[in-house]
């Protein structure tokens, strides 16, 4: 919930942040000079009888998380899922939460609300529950185990939830973490026998084996469109990424939305400041700019000096005994689809950004990636490309692979609570997500969105792209539009 009803005595939850300085990363008495500034979610708790409560150990979960660097967003998230679970009890079992085993099945009940809460507010139980997809639900199913698990170690005072927990939870906690979903429907199984004995009704449990396929077909569109994924998971996918290579990849795609081969024939020297892109684009752009070039015949190749040599993409390429992604074989091949281009001289087009806060966590991105060039040197670095390997050693350096990338891709799903491979959960997902968002978060034109997907079709061409001056206009508009919302 966003806020308490002062008049009401329903049970209910308000998660807010509070700024605190703390030391992390403290290692043989050698502390950092300067304490970390940062923001402390708590999660307060309302009883039905009026009471408030601050759960300790959320206290104690959350400075867990704060000092092993878990995001902000990603603590409210958890404790979201706590409070509404709390609201859950004791609307639906009261005090049966104590009975032996109950917290086992209240958490398999609550699982089950949420992936049947109807889209129509009317018909909801908790009118302020959103309506979530499946993927959501596995999310919340991991972070309530990892609350669960928290407790079962806490040796402080506890609230009753959190001593339910500790005491009578036994089955759930041990789930594997990354459990299937057929595994996960199993425990729900076995779970809905546990509340039949304890309450000897299903009012609130239905057949647990139904529940994917409630939420499946619980008429729940992500973001209006079934072809994207909701902002929520998006922004899980990417604040969960370690390797900070991907995580840089996966803010281009979604925010900057290029296909994916695009971003991996993209040169070192295809990111350029606000001023220097103006060399080649009559228009303020939000910056990093990404620069996509015709990988063959353009031929930017990093400088606009008229006095040195001017090669083509292909001809730098051949001096280093390489092809243009394209046209080589095997993993290093890379595809080039065609893009209406805004620079016919330099063939090239830029991106634009959707989010300025997440083109300025890219610039951060964009330095330690320059960073990794810079460090692994030229004796390596026989290849101009920008996204490359940056965790095994045995690759160190080298272009990224789309095979290795969709891989890598899949294991960010799963660790963002999404199901791989699902609608709009692939890389080319993100291009739709990159369109979806310019239309219904941005507000903008089909004309102009078409115009930001550099969509090559003569029909495209023809309807947005009749003059340089309509391109140059268009970006102006969007560069407005994204710093009204930033």
């Amino acid at each position: 919930m966003d806020q308490f009803e002062v008049d009401s005595c329903e049970p209910g939850f308000f998660v807010f942040d509070v700024p605190v300085s703390l030391y992390r990363d403290v290692f043989a008495d050698e502390a950092p000079s300067r304490p970390d500034r940062v923001m402390h979610p708590v999660l307060a708790i309302r009883f039905t009888s009026g009471q408030v409560v601050v759960p300790d150990e959320t206290l104690g979960w959350v400075r867990n998380l704060i000092n092993t660097y878990v995001p902000t967003a990603d603590i409210r998230r958890k404790l979201n899922a706590v409070g509404r679970l709390h609201e859950f009890t004791q609307l639906t079992v009261g005090e049966g939460r104590d009975l032996e085993g109950m917290i086992d099945c209240v958490v398999w009940a609550y699982l089950r609300a949420r992936a049947e809460n109807p889209k129509d507010p009317s018909l909801r139980r908790f009118t302020h529950w959103k309506p979530v997809r499946w993927g959501w639900v596995q999310t919340e199913f991991r972070d309530l185990l990892a609350f669960a698990n928290f407790c079962r170690d806490f040796t402080g005072k506890a609230s009753v939830m959190g001593a339910a927990f500790r005491s009578s939870s036994d089955i759930w906690t041990t789930v594997k973490r990354s459990s299937a979903p057929d595994d996960f429907l199993k425990h729900l199984e076995a779970d809905r026998e546990r509340w039949h004995m304890v309450l000897g009704e299903d009012l609130v449990v239905a057949p647990p084996s139904a529940l994917r396929r409630i939420a499946a077909h619980a008429n729940v569109p992500k973001n209006g469109n079934t072809t994207t994924l909701s902002c929520e998971e998006i922004d899980a996918i990417i604040d969960r990424e370690r390797n900070f290579m991907l995580k840089a990849l996966w803010i281009l795609l979604a925010y900057v939305g290029p296909r994916i081969s695009e971003a991996l024939n993209m040169w070192f020297c295809d990111f350029l400041s606000p001023y220097d892109a103006r060399k080649l684009f009559r228009t303020d752009l939000v910056g990093p700019v990404a620069i996509f070039a015709d990988p063959r015949k353009s031929e930017y190749v990093g400088h606009f000096d008229s006095r040195r040599a001017i090669q083509s993409r292909t001809d730098y390429l051949a001096e280093r005994g390489l092809k243009p992604r394209p046209d080589a074989e095997g993993d290093f091949e890379a595809g080039w689809k065609g893009m209406t281009t805004f620079n016919a001289e330099w063939l090239v087009s830029h991106g634009t950004w959707t989010c300025r806060k997440r083109a300025a966590e890219f610039a951060g991105l964009l330095d330690r990636i320059r960073a990794l060039h810079a460090d692994i040197g030229a004796a390596k670095s026989s290849h101009p490309y920008l996204f490359v390997n940056a965790v095994n050693r045995n690759y160190l350096g080298e272009p990224l692979q789309i095979s290795n990338v969709e891989k890598a891709f899949g294991r960010a799903c799963v660790r963002a609570g999404v199901e791989p491979y699902s609608p709009g959960a692939s890389l080319h997902g993100m291009r739709h997500y990159y369109k979806w968002y310019a239309r219904n978060v941005l507000g903008l034109p089909e004309d102009i969105v078409q115009l930001m997907l550099r969509h090559k079709s003569i029909e495209s061409q023809r309807e947005y792209g009749k003059t340089p001056t309509d391109i140059f206009d268009a970006m102006n508009t969007v560069s407005k539009r994204t710093a009204e919302l930033a």
